[in-house]
């Protein structure tokens, strides 16, 4: 049996849910970066387990037909698993993986051609860039694919364009100002993030710079830095001094300018901190809500339950054509978000709870909440079996289920349909070009 090091030709069969090219090998499956279905490889193994094993990508014997050249010279950085396909067969694979995911439960209900991006670049309203120093120099990047390993990046072109320009004026400010980026392993250094958010249709611009320690040196050489080149609406300094993986702390002040930014979709002004949940696609996000939208069909009459709301991006979308919405979100200051943009929007048909959704949910039915349509935007687990049942004992006409796993999208999809309930339509959405992730809504009507 071939050992650790070893070349071998391997066929790649599927992909993994990482964008890893998959091989079976002795009974094993080997994972393979960089490698797409159909093609052989070449690869050296390491890390030989008794039912897989990973292996190093060495030579392309038989290319994929799709197989392009990546947009990006950072591919180790694991963030954009597919460049090395071509975007026309990306989204062939998302629908793919949606339709799986659905057979795999036993239905086989057709589903629509993924919706795309005409330019699939330069897409992103948030980046998150993490900060370490090696031998002095600043090192701002993302991590190294499995590992906290920074990639010192210079550009990244699914970033806005002008998050280069800032993370080189900060690069610059840490060289000349000696600020020492954090150090991960001594729980020691400086400055640990940056992140920047952007309002697409405003051009609005938000910095946050995240510290290890209470005080941010160089504040005054670092504004100067940030807007030599115009365009900035906020600095926020946010303070996190617990050994965690978690971004952001708890405690932030503005260094300069507002708190927050807005940006605008399908005619709706959001309000966007730092802290705030926003999708990081606008373009696409807007296609997703739209879509949501189509699939409610409403007539003006509705009363509508949005479970899972969020920041009430999807409820103050439907409020715009129904008597009311109510909306149900777990994170309080994402309640506090969705009250704020329904009155920054004058949508007064409008009222959100606070509350996990599988307690929220049945306490509303026990009082005699009914809803005509009720949308569902769960995280990627899915929805509790609790919410379901209520969901289908208020009995809507519709329910619009929002997705991002196709998998947890299945499992409660054959649930509803137990539950008297048919699946109408099933349309995936690109949310994230280049990645292995795909969001699905789909349409369900009570039989």
């Amino acid at each position: 049996m071939p050992h650790n090091g070893q070349p071998i030709t391997l066929s790649i069969n599927t992909l993994s849910d990482k964008g890893d090219g998959i091989a079976n090998w002795h009974e094993r499956k080997v994972f393979v970066p960089a490698a797409l279905p159909g093609e052989q490889v070449t690869v050296s193994l390491h890390g030989i387990k008794p039912k897989y094993a990973q292996a190093e990508l060495l030579s392309i014997d038989q290319a994929h037909p799709q197989r392009v050249e990546p947009h990006c010279r950072y591919t180790e950085c694991g963030g954009c698993q597919l460049s090395h396909l071509s975007y026309a067969e990306q989204l062939k694979l998302k629908q793919q993986q949606v339709i799986d995911a659905l057979q795999r439960k036993g239905i086989s209900n057709p589903v629509e051609s993924c919706l795309g991006m005409s330019e699939p670049l330069a897409f992103r309203n948030k980046a998150v860039y993490a900060v370490r120093s090696e031998n002095g120099e600043p090192q701002i990047g993302f991590y190294r694919k499995n590992s906290h390993q920074v990639i010192d990046i210079a550009a990244c072109p699914v970033q806005h364009p002008q998050t280069t320009e800032i993370i080189a004026a900060i690069r610059q400010w840490m060289k000349d100002l000696h600020i020492a980026g954090y150090d991960e392993a001594n729980h020691a250094g400086c400055l640990r993030y940056v992140m920047i958010r952007h309002g697409f249709k405003t051009n609005a611009c938000m910095v946050v710079l995240v510290t290890l320690t209470d005080e941010l040196p160089g504040e005054a050489e670092l504004l100067q830095y940030l807007t030599a080149g115009g365009n900035i609406d906020s600095v926020i300094h946010n303070i996190n001094p617990e050994r965690v993986n978690r971004i952001l702390g708890s405690q932030q002040r503005v260094c300069y300018g507002a708190e927050a930014i807005e940006d605008e979709l399908h005619g709706l002004t959001f309000s966007i901190s730092a802290h705030s949940f926003y999708q990081v696609n606008p373009q696409q996000t807007d296609q997703l809500y739209a879509t949501a939208l189509q699939f409610a069909e409403l007539k003006g009459d509705e009363t509508v339950v949005d479970i899972y709301c969020g920041i009430g991006t999807i409820s103050l979308y439907l409020a715009q054509e129904a008597s009311k919405v109510i909306g149900i979100e777990v994170v309080s200051q994402a309640i506090e978000d969705a009250r704020s943009n329904a009155k920054r929007n004058q949508l007064d048909n409008t009222e959100f709870y606070v509350g996990k959704a599988e307690e929220v949910v049945p306490a509303l039915y026990a009082q005699g909440l009914r809803a005509d349509v009720v949308v569902v935007d769960p995280p990627r687990k899915g929805c509790e079996l609790a919410v379901l049942n209520t969901m289908a004992a208020m009995t809507p006409e519709r329910i619009v289920y929002v997705s991002c796993d196709p998998d947890s999208l299945a499992r409660d999809l054959a649930v509803l349909q137990q539950a008297g309930y048919a699946i109408t339509k099933v349309q995936p959405v690109d949310m994230f070009p280049h990645s292995m992730h795909v969001e699905t809504v789909v349409q369900l009507i009570r039989s």
